[in-house]
C-alpha cells in the first residue's frame, strides 16, 4: 500500500496520530477552547464523547499547545486500582518530591499545599484523566478535591477529563466547576478533510486517492467516529492495493505462455525436418514426435484457457475499478482479486506429465455460511466490500431484508483475517449487476464485484 501511493509510512497507523493532529470536525478550535480555560478560568475541562472520536488525540493536542512551564500528569482510569497508586502517579509524573507511605489524606493535603506554592512561582500543573468513567467515586471524590477551596482556585492543579458520556462517571459533578467539551462524529465533508490530512502527513500530497462517493460510505460504515474511519480507510486502500497488484502482474503471463509454446513448436519442427531427411531414422524418431505432439497440444490449451482468465479479470476490472475505468464513473469500493491460478503455475514444469492444466479443486465451505454452502459454483454472486473487522459486516448484514441471502466469507490476506460481504446468487453476471437496486440504503450507488462462487470458494480456502 504504501509503495503504490508513495507513502512514508502507514497514514492510519499510530505514528500519524504523534504527528498529525487533523482539525476537521472542529477539532482544532476545542482543543484552542481547553488550553484558554485551563489557563485563564476557573473551570476545568470535561471532554465527552464514544469511543473512536478522538479524546486522547484532543487532549495530546492540547499538551502540545502548552507552554514549558506545564508539569502533566497523565492517569490512565482502566489501569488505576486504588486510591494509593492514584496518589503515587500523581506526586511522581508531576515531580512533587512527596513521601509516598504516607497515610493518602495527609498525602493529597500536602499535594495541595506544594502545587499551590510552586504555582505562585511561575509553574503550571495539569491532570489529565483518561478514561475517567472507569474510576471509583472515592477517586472521583479525591481529584476533585485537589480543585481546593478559596484562594487556592487561582493556584489549583487544573484538571482535564475524558468520559464517555456524563452519565458513565460514577460521581457527580458540579457543572459550575467543569466545562463540558461533547465531540460530535465527522460529517462527510469533515470525513474528506480527515482523511486528506492523514494521508498528507505520510507523505502523499497528491489529493484524495478514494473517490468521494466511496469516503460518505466509509464514513456512514464508521458512524462519522475517527478511529473507525481509520481502520475502514486502511481496509480499503490494501484491497484496493492488492487488486491492482495482481491485475499488474497478470497481464505478461500470457505472454509467457504464448512464448513457451512458440518455443515447442520450433523443437517440433526441427525434430520433424530431421525425420524427414533421414528415413532410416523414423522408427526411433517416431515415439518422441508422438510424444511432442501431446506437449503441443496441451499447451495450446494452456495458452488458451489463461487468456480466457485475462479477459474475464479484464471484464471485472472495468466494472470494479473506478481508478482503470475510462469514465472515471464507477466508484464501489474495490475487492481483492483472485490471485493466480494454481493451474496456470504448473504449466512452467516443462516435463510433459506437467503439463496438463490441473481442475480446481473444490473449496472447504464454513457450515455457518448457508448461501456459499448451497450455491452451485458456476452460479454469480455480488461482492459488496472487503474489510478486516468483521464485526462492521455484522451490522451491515442486518440491514437486508433477507439474511438467508447475505454471508460473511472469510479469508486470509497478507497473513490476517480479511472477510468479505457477498449478497444473492444469480444465473448470470447481467442479472447479478440488474439486482443493485435491491441493495440496502448504505450501498445506494455503487456497481457491487460480481463473482462466481467457485471463485470466492477457492479464495476462502487459501
Amino acid at each position: 500500500m504504501q509503495s503504490i501511493y508513495h507513502l512514508q509510512h502507514d497514514p492510519f497507523g499510530a505514528l500519524v496520530d504523534a504527528m498529525v493532529f487533523s482539525g476537521a470536525g472542529g477539532r482544532y478550535e476545542t482543543a484552542e477552547t481547553i488550553r484558554h480555560l485551563l489557563t485563564y478560568s476557573h473551570q476545568d475541562s470535561l471532554v465527552l464523547g464514544p469511543a473512536g472520536t478522538g479524546k486522547r488525540m484532543l487532549a495530546q493536542q492540547v499538551l502540545k499547545m502548552l507552554e514549558e512551564h506545564w508539569r502533566v500528569a497523565w492517569i490512565d482510569g482502566s489501569e488505576t486500582d486504588s486510591l494509593v497508586e492514584l496518589l503515587r502517579e500523581i506526586v511522581g509524573q508531576l515531580g512533587l518530591g512527596l513521601r509516598l507511605d504516607a497515610d493518602p489524606d495527609e498525602l493529597l493535603r500536602r499535594v495541595i499545599e506544594i502545587t499551590s506554592e510552586r504555582t505562585r512561582n511561575d509553574e503550571s500543573f495539569l491532570i489529565v484523566v483518561q478514561f475517567a468513567d472507569r474510576l471509583p467515586v472515592e477517586m472521583l471524590a479525591k481529584l476533585q478535591m485537589l480543585r481546593g477551596t478559596g484562594d487556592e482556585l487561582e493556584s489549583r492543579i487544573r484538571q482535564l477529563w475524558l468520559s464517555n458520556s456524563l452519565d458513565d462517571l460514577v460521581g457527580p459533578i458540579d457543572q459550575d466547576d467543569w466545562y463540558v467539551h461533547p465531540l460530535q462524529p465527522l460529517s462527510d465533508p469533515e470525513a474528506e478533510q480527515y482523511i486528506k490530512d492523514r494521508l498528507i502527513a505520510a507523505g502523499d500530497v497528491s489529493g484524495l486517492p478514494i473517490p468521494i462517493k466511496d469516503v460518505h460510505r466509509l464514513n456512514y460504515m464508521a458512524g462519522g467516529l475517527p478511529d473507525r474511519l481509520n481502520e475502514l480507510a486502511r481496509d480499503y486502500l490494501i484491497s484496493a492495493t492488492f487488486k491492482t497488484s495482481e491485475a499488474g502482474r497478470s497481464f505478461p503471463l500470457t505472454h509467457v505462455m504464448a512464448g513457451l509454446a512458440a518455443l515447442v513448436l520450433v523443437v517440433i519442427a526441427f525434430v520433424y525436418n530431421e525425420t524427414v531427411s533421414q528415413p532410416e531414422a523414423v522408427s526411433a524418431v517416431a515415439e518422441p514426435l508422438q510424444s511432442m505432439s501431446a506437449v503441443e497440444k496441451r499447451l495450446a490449451e494452456a495458452v488458451a484457457n489463461v487468456e480466457a482468465k485475462q479477459q474475464v479479470l479484464a471484464q471485472d476490472d472495468e466494472t470494479t475499478n473506478p481508478a482503470e475505468s475510462p469514465s472515471g464513473s464507477d466508484e464501489s469500493l474495490p475487492a481483492p482479486v483472485d490471485p493466480a491460478d494454481p493451474a496456470v503455475a504448473s504449466v512452467f514444469k516443462v516435463s510433459p506429465q506437467s503439463l496438463a492444466i490441473p481442475p480446481v479443486a473444490a473449496a472447504p465451505v464454513q457450515t455457518k455460511q448457508r448461501l456459499l454452502l448451497s450455491a452451485a459454483p458456476e452460479a454469480f454472486t455480488q461482492q459488496l466490500i472487503g474489510v478486516r473487522d468483521k464485526a462492521t459486516l455484522e451490522q451491515l448484514v442486518l440491514q437486508f431484508k433477507v439474511p438467508e441471502s447475505v454471508d460473511i466469507v472469510e479469508s486470509v490476506h497478507k497473513g490476517k483475517a480479511w472477510f468479505i460481504l457477498i449478497h444473492g446468487q444469480f444465473a448470470t453476471k447481467e442479472a447479478a449487476l440488474s439486482a443493485v437496486g435491491d441493495l440496502p440504503s448504505a450501498f445506494k450507488g455503487q456497481t457491487p464485484w460480481v463473482r462466481t462462487f467457485k471463485a470466492i470458494r477457492t479464495e476462502a480456502a487459501r
